[in-house]
């Protein structure tokens, strides 16, 4: 288990980074960087853009789904969304926020 590191973030700056990162032209609501370390140090950063979040989805929410991504968990090549959504859910309802 490791440090993981959330930022909360302004739409410009989660724009430049998801154009840097992933060549899409676009604010977007949470992005997770892995970060290659020793056991037990800092394995990555959530960023996330509570002016581009919608209503719907809070906070804790939007740092699972950061943490889901971390772990190996994606929406469209590994995994389909619907199951992405369900562990989701499901440690939201484990952590106690809802899902």
């Amino acid at each position: 288990m490791g440090e993981v590191s959330v930022a909360l973030v302004r739409r410009e700056t989660i724009h430049k980074l998801n154009l840097k990162y992933r060549g899409k032209d676009s604010p977007t609501d949470v992005l997770s960087f892995g970060i290659d370390g020793p056991y037990g140090e800092m394995v990555g950063e959530i960023v996330i853009c509570p002016g581009v979040a919608s209503s719907e989805m809070g906070i804790e929410e939007l740092v699972v789904h950061g943490a889901l991504h971390l772990s190996g968990m994606d929406h469209g090549e590994d995994f389909e969304e619907s199951e992405m959504a369900a562990v989701q859910g499901a440690v939201l309802r484990d952590v106690g926020g809802g899902g």
